[in-house]
């Protein structure tokens, strides 16, 4: 038996680093170091971060991935990590870090974006523990940090000040224990791992970019917004742009934005078992869209479900008036599609208008 195609539309309007000594007097091998094997634990982390010219090694040709790593090494990574310019005429007021301190520049930068205090003591030479560097991680690349979350360690105390920085990095895989019960708060990081976890924050922070994770401001963790139907959704928009250019209004501007809102819908849709505009989690369509901090002035959503292909589902929206009446409204301007199979195979199409 054929299963039954339903599709549906709803319309809304709302007002609504690191190192000792310079890279010109480094002898070490950008794609390799005499201590750093290629079956190291870190040896990936330390290799892509030399590779962009984050990070390198001794004179002797070692990076030393074992030693503790400073405060100032840490600073100098992180910043050049974020590609930031580096001048500035940011008061900087530790009386610790001379101008002509080799990582000057990159510690005043984190001071001007409050990654670290402003403070007249930096410390530049003292070791950081992994406490400490967790916090500076989540500044750094804009992680959303909370108190919900999956992750705990038993070595700290509930109010410990770093609590949450911690646990938020361990829900993402940004850090880890050092055993599955102790994170060892207070134990200085090392080099290896320093590099370990920036090159992952620097990863974590390119998936948010790039539409491929976001924050859910109601379960207060990260979710998966990977885009596994890229050629249908550029087909989908094609297809209603094409729709558009016959009846005469301008062609909507495909948002990456707006794609992962639609992919949103769609897993939600799949994952609470429902077809419909009101997500018994999410609420209206528009409601979604102001939880995950989009704005717009109009707002609509087509929906539909079990077609197989994107003019299948585009010639049932453009059969249906409500439907054509929201493709081809000529205050739209942009548009995002999301399209999710569920564990039968059956896709769930969304299909997300907006003005901006």
């Amino acid at each position: 038996m054929k299963q039954m195609i339903r599709i549906a539309t709803f319309i809304v309007f709302v007002y609504g680093i690191f190192l000792h000594i310079d890279a010109a007097a480094l002898g070490a091998s950008k794609s390799s170091y005499k201590d750093v094997s290629s079956n190291f634990w870190a040896a990936a982390s330390i290799m892509a971060l030399t590779e962009k010219g984050y990070i390198s090694g001794y004179e002797d040709g070692t990076f030393k991935p074992n030693q503790n790593a400073t405060r100032a090494e840490a600073a100098s990574l992180l910043a050049r990590s974020m590609k930031v310019p580096l001048e500035s005429d940011f008061q900087f007021k530790a009386k610790d870090v001379a101008p002509n301190h080799p990582y000057y520049k990159e510690i005043r930068k984190l001071a001007e974006l409050g990654i670290v205090q402003n403070s007249e003591h930096f410390r530049p030479e003292e070791p950081l523990t992994r406490a400490q560097i967790a916090k500076m991680i989540a500044l750094t690349y804009g992680v959303k940090v909370d108190s919900v979350n999956k992750t705990s360690f038993q070595d700290y105390p509930k109010d410990f000040w770093a609590k949450d920085y911690i646990e938020s990095l361990a829900d993402i895989g940004i850090i880890k224990g050092t055993s599955p019960t102790t994170f060892s708060p207070n134990t200085f990081v090392t080099r290896a791992q320093l590099a370990t976890f920036v090159d992952r924050g620097m990863d974590f922070q390119n998936k948010v970019r790039t539409y491929q994770l976001a924050y859910d401001y109601l379960s207060k963790h990260y979710i998966s917004t990977v885009n596994t139907a890229v050629s249908w959704t550029n087909e989908v928009v094609q297809l209603v742009n094409e729709e558009r250019k016959k009846a005469g209004v301008p062609a909507l501007n495909q948002d990456f934005a707006l794609n992962q809102l639609a992919i949103i819908k769609a897993q939600d849709m799949i994952q609470r078992n429902y077809f419909d505009h009101y997500s018994p989690y999410y609420g209206h369509p528009w409601d979604m869209a102001i939880l995950f901090d989009y704005e717009f002035t109009r707002f609509g959503e087509n929906i539909g479900r079990n077609f197989k292909q994107p003019k299948d589902v585009v010639d049932a929206w453009m059969a249906s008036e409500e439907h054509r009446e929201n493709m081809l409204k000529e205050t739209y301007t942009n548009i995002g599609v999301g399209i999710k199979a569920d564990s039968h195979g059956n896709y769930y199409w969304v299909q997300l208008f907006s003005s901006k």
